[in-house]
């Protein structure tokens, strides 16, 4: 008869008590790293994700036989200088309404072109259109407004 072979022995606490420590260990590691880690700061450029650049489909409406798509401008108020010169309060396409200066583009291929006293004039592709202003309820107001003063109320 030849005998068996002896099977090796596991002392079963030891393996429990060394089980324990790796999680232990583990678990203090990924603690560790994650409440020690710095605090996330700006992303560089080159991988910020900001706002993504408007698209400029005229070239697909061309394919298509259409015409480049037209962008809707409304004047909510403006601020007039000399020779067409000054600053507008303009919303585009219903988005709500941003300060623009003349010469600065508004979207791929339209730009403020001139802010006059009642009305601003967008270049859209090579042909100027005039936004008008909406009509006020009272006169329009030219300058400031004086504001008269009044006296603060005795305690």
């Amino acid at each position: 008869m030849s005998a068996l072979p002896a099977r090796p022995h596991v002392d079963a606490p030891a393996l429990v008590k060394g089980v324990a420590m790796v999680a232990i260990a583990i678990g203090v590691g990924v603690w560790g790293a994650l409440l020690l880690a710095p605090a996330p700061g700006k992303l560089p450029p080159a991988v910020d994700t900001g706002a993504t650049p408007l698209h400029n489909t005229a070239p697909v409406a061309l394919w298509f036989g259409g015409a480049a798509l037209r962008v809707r401008v409304a004047a909510v108020g403006i601020i007039a200088a000399d020779q067409g010169k000054g600053a507008a309060l303009l919303s585009i396409d219903g988005a709500p309404a941003r300060a623009y200066r003349v010469g600065q583009p508004l979207a791929p291929g339209v730009t403020l072109h001139a802010v006059g006293p009642a009305a601003v004039f967008i270049d859209q592709d090579g042909t100027v259109e005039e936004v008008a202003l909406p009509a006020s309820a009272g006169a329009p107001i030219r300058g400031f407004i004086p504001v008269s003063e009044t006296p603060a109320p005795k305690p």
